[in-house]
C-alpha cells in the first residue's frame, strides 16, 4: 500500500473539492427574565397610555365648558368688564310697583241737596267721606243748571269718568284714567263710575247710585291711599 492511500480521501474522481461550510454565526440568546419584564411593561405601557388619553379628554371638556358659562358669569356680574375702569357693577334691583292701600269704602254717601250751590264732599278723613265740607272740600256734588254733575275745586283735572260700568276700577286703574282723561267737571248719570285724585294725594272710585234733578242723591264712595304718600 503506497502513502497516497493513507491520505485524507480526495473528492471524487472527475469533481472538484469543496471544502465542508462552517456552521453560521448566531446572535446572542435573550435571557429568560428580560421575556418575564417584557410581559409586564408592554401591558403596563398601554394602561399609561390610555389613562393619559382619558385625562387629556376631560380637559378638554372641562375648557369648552368654561367658555360656555363664561357670559353667564359675567351677566350675573352686572356690567361689562372695560366700563367703570373694570370694576364690576351690580345690576340695580327692579324698581317696585306702586301699591296702594284701601282707607275706606265702598261706603254710601246720602247727599241732601243738589242745588246749583252743590254739596261739597271730604273724602281725605279717616274712616269716611265727610259732606258739607269747608275750603278743604274735594269735589262738590250738585245740579249745575239742572243736570246732576261732580266738579272739582279750583278747576283742577282730578276727575276722569271710568270707561267700563260693568267693573269695579282698580286704584291703579283710577289713577290711569286721572293722568289720561282727567277733566274738572262731569254731568252724572244714576250707574256711572268716575275717579278723582283728592287733594292729599289719595285716589277715590265714586259710583253714582242716584242723581236727580233736584232733591237728594247717592253715591257710593270707595278711598285708597298710597303708603309713601
Amino acid at each position: 500500500m503506497s502513502w497516497a492511500n493513507n491520505g485524507p480521501a480526495g473528492a471524487p474522481q472527475g469533481q472538484p473539492y469543496t471544502p465542508p461550510q462552517p456552521p453560521p454565526p448566531q446572535g446572542p440568546q435573550q435571557p429568560r427574565w428580560a421575556w418575564w419584564v417584557g410581559g409586564i411593561l408592554i401591558p403596563l405601557l398601554g394602561i399609561l397610555v390610555s389613562v393619559l388619553v382619558s385625562q387629556s379628554n376631560s380637559s378638554g371638556d372641562d375648557g369648552d365648558r368654561n367658555v360656555e358659562s363664561a357670559p353667564t358669569s359675567a351677566a350675573r356680574s352686572g356690567g361689562d368688564e372695560g366700563q367703570g375702569g373694570g370694576e364690576t357693577q351690580s345690576s340695580a334691583p327692579p324698581a317696585a310697583a306702586e301699591t296702594w292701600e284701601k282707607v275706606y269704602g265702598p261706603v254710601k254717601l246720602e247727599v241732601e241737596k243738589t242745588d246749583i250751590s252743590g254739596t261739597k264732599i271730604d273724602l281725605d278723613t279717616p274712616k269716611q267721606p265727610l259732606a258739607n265740607a269747608g275750603d278743604g272740600a274735594d269735589f262738590s256734588f250738585g245740579a249745575e243748571f239742572l243736570d246732576p254733575s261732580l266738579s272739582v275745586p279750583d278747576d283742577a283735572k282730578y276727575l276722569a269718568p271710568w270707561p267700563d260700568p260693568g267693573t269695579a276700577p282698580t286704584p291703579e286703574g283710577c289713577m290711569d284714567s286721572v293722568d289720561t282723561n282727567g277733566s274738572y267737571s262731569a254731568t252724572v248719570k244714576r250707574g256711572e263710575q268716575y275717579c278723582l285724585l283728592t287733594g292729599e294725594g289719595r285716589i277715590a272710585h265714586i259710583k253714582v247710585r242716584t242723581a236727580p234733578d233736584s232733591g237728594g242723591g247717592i253715591l257710593d264712595v270707595t278711598v285708597w291711599e298710597s303708603p309713601d304718600a
